[in-house]
């Protein structure tokens, strides 16, 4: 029952605000170089997903920083709040904060090799960084704004846009989606900005984001020996 709210906790935290609301129901602009920003070697970044319902906002927010085969995010919404983290080899995923599972157990150790690339976990790790934002730019109708932005409406129903946004948006489908974003002097997206809203007007969608940091270290400091459980190693010891 432990290892299920460990490896379920930081989906949950991805999925409560769908919970929460549950009861109320492309061409790029041709001076943009997506490349520079998707092709980057690494990239630090805060997002802040609100949903708005009755004037109620709720946020979940994602600081961390990702290059290949690593990552290192912080998951929060309110007083609860998680950690997961990627190695080449690994993947550990933390308990809710302050909580402690048999013992000193704190994190769920998930051997990466061999897991499908459209898994469950690995789908969730791309969630969890700016892959799904720079996803939906590339279906956007850009046209300039200002010197250093770009800005146009996105189709909701786009495959590539709903993929993108299943998780990041709670399951919602939301429509009359536009985006904003801005590029820096090296040609990357530093700021990014997409708002929509459901069908029936009921729940709105602001999902910003911040992108810096671009090449420099991410460093994963892997749980030491016995704060962590790992179901393959387990199965092998008995």
């Amino acid at each position: 029952m432990w290892k299920t709210a460990l490896i379920a906790f930081p989906l949950a935290l991805l999925g409560a605000l769908a919970f929460t609301f549950a009861a109320a129901g492309g061409g790029n602009a041709r001076s943009l170089d997506l490349s520079r920003t998707a092709d980057a070697p690494s990239v630090h970044y805060r997002v802040m997903v609100t949903l708005t319902h009755a004037r109620n906002p709720m946020t979940l927010e994602i600081a961390g920083g990702a290059a290949r085969d690593k990552l290192v995010a912080h998951i929060a919404m309110g007083l609860q709040s998680a950690s997961i983290m990627r190695d080449p080899h690994f993947v550990y995923e933390g308990a809710p904060r302050g909580i402690v599972v048999l013992g000193g157990v704190k994190w769920l150790r998930l051997r990466i090799d061999g897991m499908p690339q459209h898994s469950h976990v690995l789908s969730t790790l791309r969630s969890l960084t700016p892959s799904p934002l720079l996803s939906v730019v590339s279906e956007a109708k850009l046209q300039p704004v200002g010197a250093h932005g770009f800005a146009g409406p996105v189709a909701y129903d786009d495959p590539v846009v709903r993929t993108a946004l299943h998780q990041l948006g709670g399951g919602f489908e939301f429509r009359g989606l536009h985006v904003r974003i801005v590029v820096g002097r090296d040609g990357r997206i530093h700021d990014f900005l997409l708002t929509g809203r459901t069908a029936d007007h009921s729940t709105s969608l602001s999902l910003r984001a911040r992108l810096f940091g671009f090449g420099a270290p991410v460093r994963v400091q892997p749980p030491k020996p016995g704060t962590f459980m790992d179901p393959d190693l387990a199965k092998f010891q008995s």
